[in-house]
């Protein structure tokens, strides 16, 4: 369906775009990268990246990355509103909302936000990431982008979607929603291999950690893990990014431990294979909504054994360890213990990789986002008309 003969325009707001144009590798760069600007665009829909005020006063900084346009907007006030008046988006979507600019200067007040609700970090997430002493993390909590969101939904502007139920409460209490505010389901999707046979992929006695070297990740209880574990091979898959000199200094001291590999930033088939070998993921943040990861690592049957359980995954899918709070160091013998019993028990292994993979396929299929993403985009649009 078109509007107008002519493709569905939607402004996507996002502030990384997973390594392209000097942006971080982060999960909702990857989502925005590998998932939305790949997936939704077709001969009706068209999906430009806006990555916020870019360095040019009067014009806005134009790139092309996989057949998609990305944009830095000018700084001038008058000028990125004349752009957007001149690209005159039919919808803008964003994966929380990272800044403010582009709703702040759209000169349309009929214009229409979908929101889609990732990791809303209420004051009271921060007070628990705040218990990590180690290296405490950044905060970048801010009101007044929260209380935009707040004003468009008050002008009957935004519609929320969400990737997990469990969010949906911290969503209300961040952007101080109503109750009984309608927020419908969309699952992240994510490429599933469908040649990939648990019966005949021999898994190796490999541990993995998938994300970046930062603090809330806390890594540092991944290499005490290793350390403690020396039968089993330990892979960390990341690298740091933010406060890079701070994190590497932290991480130097494990570069000794035998059985613990740095493979740095992974992508594409290198990932999958890692991901395809390994029996389990662990992980250690302080914090955490539903990662990608967690799907990557369920479609091949890789198990969890983390001290989060986000919709219940862990402890569908592996073992949850139970709340870790500040630096850890305390509890990595609930983490070794989780991970001793399941390489241990082949059986239940094989059970619960085989039920995730199918848990996967059922929730997460890129074909069902796409259907989904897309009407919801022509509902909003209608109900705009």
């Amino acid at each position: 369906m078109k509007v107008a003969n002519k493709k569905i325009k939607i402004g996507l707001i996002i502030d990384e775009f997973f390594g392209a144009v000097d942006t971080a590798y982060g999960g909702y760069g990857f989502l925005a990268r590998r998932h939305i600007a790949k997936y939704i665009p077709n001969q009706d829909f068209q999906v430009d990246i806006l990555l916020g005020k870019g360095s040019r006063n009067f014009f806005a900084e134009s790139y092309s990355v996989d057949d998609v346009c990305v944009y830095r907007l000018p700084r001038r006030k008058w000028f990125v509103k004349q752009w957007l008046k001149k690209q005159n988006y039919d919808i803008y979507l964003s994966i929380e909302l990272t800044y403010g600019y582009v709703l702040e200067h759209e000169p349309n007040k009929n214009k229409k936000l979908i929101l889609w609700i990732q990791d809303p970090r209420p004051s009271y997430e921060w007070d628990e990431i705040n218990t990590v002493q180690l290296f405490p993390e950044t905060s970048y909590y801010n009101q007044e982008i929260y209380d935009l969101v707040h004003k468009w939904y008050r002008e009957n502007r935004v519609k929320f979607i969400s990737q997990g139920y469990f969010l949906n409460q911290k969503a209300k209490d961040l952007y101080r929603l109503q109750d009984d505010v309608p927020i419908q389901y969309l699952p992240n999707p994510i490429d599933i291999d469908e040649s990939f046979n648990y019966d005949c992929h021999l898994k190796k006695n490999m541990i993995i950690f998938l994300g970046r070297i930062e603090s809330v990740k806390r890594g540092w209880l991944f290499c005490e893990i290793a350390k403690k574990m020396p039968e089993y091979k330990f892979v960390i898959l990341g690298q740091t990014f933010r406060e890079d000199q701070k994190n590497s200094e932290i991480m130097k001291d494990y570069y000794q431990i035998e059985n613990l590999h740095f493979a740095g930033h992974v992508d594409g088939k290198e990932k999958e294979q890692y991901l395809k070998d390994a029996k389990i993921l662990v992980n250690t943040s302080i914090h955490e909504a539903l990662p990608i990861s967690f799907l990557e690592a369920l479609s091949f049957g890789t198990l969890l054994v983390s001290n989060r359980n986000p919709e219940d995954l862990t402890e569908k899918f592996g073992i949850h360890v139970g709340d870790v709070l500040g630096d850890g160091f305390d509890k990595v013998d609930l983490f070794v213990d989780a991970i001793k019993k399941l390489m241990l028990d082949d059986s239940k292994r094989e059970i619960l990789g085989k039920q995730a993979i199918q848990y996967i396929k059922e929730k997460h299929r890129v074909s069902n986002f796409k259907k989904n993403m897309r009407a919801t985009i022509l509902n909003e649009l209608k109900s705009v008309d």
